[in-house]
């Protein structure tokens, strides 16, 4: 099996390839990372592989499977997705996903169903996967995309091969965006930089009209958090109060920030993002304040996609972030 343009993961890719080739490949796979990290990329990869008419170079990405799959149009490849700000599935979704799993591949040997499950799928959806995954169609593979496969059910994951994925070196996600978005070699490097190498944080931080000036508002009130009394952070947001776009960013930053923190004093994962002092020094915080961060600010970015009053909404922010 083949990766044209996904990088890094080696441990993960090599996984995926000895199930394709010894012809043993799992009926769900759980592709799990932090947005940005291309779990999307990855599951189109394996779906286009799993309908590729070329075994041994699959995906090809020249025969008319592989076309129809390129662009969206392959009737064998199916995707599903949770409604709502969090984007969970809900129980009508897996019925759908379950009737349409049952039915005989059109033109590949199997039919695949990409799968988008959301952060805080309900009890109830998730039984009816669990059922769909138990007696799972002999003739149908399940792509789960999440971002934490610990918000499953444990018996979802135990039926299920999981891949972590992480972001590649900062080097070669600095190569990435110069040769396939035609970025400036320094500011590559600062995005990268900036952003631990996630591909798409990077894509959507160099969109917004310089390198790293969400990053940098994040920063300046991480350091405002830090500091005693309330008014220097209401000061370092203050360019959030009527910018969605840069509200919407900077929250985006700050979750990096407080779950790289929580990474460093638990050892749960690997730093995402180009701050680690900042993180390092946020650990002095008390546990349940730490945890409670990335939470936060997670929680206030569905509010603002649910387009609540930004003003409003960075003033209550910065009100919990204090409180903890």
């Amino acid at each position: 099996m083949e990766f044209p343009g996904f990088l890094g993961n080696k441990r993960g890719k090599e996984a995926l390839n000895a199930a394709f080739s010894t012809g043993r490949f799992p009926h769900a796979v759980i592709l799990q990372g932090d947005p940005g990290t291309g779990r999307h990329t990855l599951a189109r990869l394996l779906a286009q592989a799993l309908v590729c008419r070329d075994r041994e170079h699959a995906p090809c990405g020249v025969c008319p499977s592989c076309v129809r799959a390129q662009a969206g149009s392959h009737p064998d490849i199916r995707s599903f997705a949770g409604s709502g700000a969090s984007g969970s599935l809900t129980v009508e979704t897996v019925k759908a996903m379950t009737e349409d799993a049952s039915r005989s591949p059109l033109e590949a040997e199997l039919r695949v169903c990409l799968v988008d499950i959301g952060d805080n799928t309900l009890p109830a959806a998730q039984n009816k996967l669990l059922k769909l995954l138990e007696e799972p169609p002999g003739n149908t593979v399940f792509l789960l995309i999440c971002k934490n496969a610990r918000s499953l059910l444990e018996t979802i994951r135990s039926r299920a091969q999981i891949v972590t994925l992480t972001p590649p070196a900062l080097e070669e996600a600095a190569d990435w965006l110069v040769k396939n978005q035609g970025a400036d070699p320094k500011e590559a490097r600062e995005l990268a930089t900036l952003c631990g190498g996630n591909l798409g944080q990077m894509q959507a931080e160099g969109q917004e009209g310089g390198a790293g000036k969400a990053f940098g508002i994040a920063q300046e009130m991480v350091k405002a958090l830090l500091s005693p009394g309330g008014h220097p952070l209401l000061k370092a947001s203050a360019p959030l109060l009527k910018d969605r776009a840069l509200c919407r960013a900077v929250l985006a930053r700050l979750t990096v920030i407080f779950r790289d923190a929580c990474v460093l004093r638990y050892g749960e994962g690997p730093v995402l993002g180009g701050a680690p002092e900042l993180a390092q020094r946020l650990c002095a915080l008390p546990a349940r304040r730490l945890v409670r961060l990335p939470e936060l600010t997670e929680e206030y970015s569905r509010r603002l996609d649910r387009n609540a009053n930004s003003a409003l909404l960075v003033t209550c922010l910065c009100a919990q972030l204090r409180a903890g």
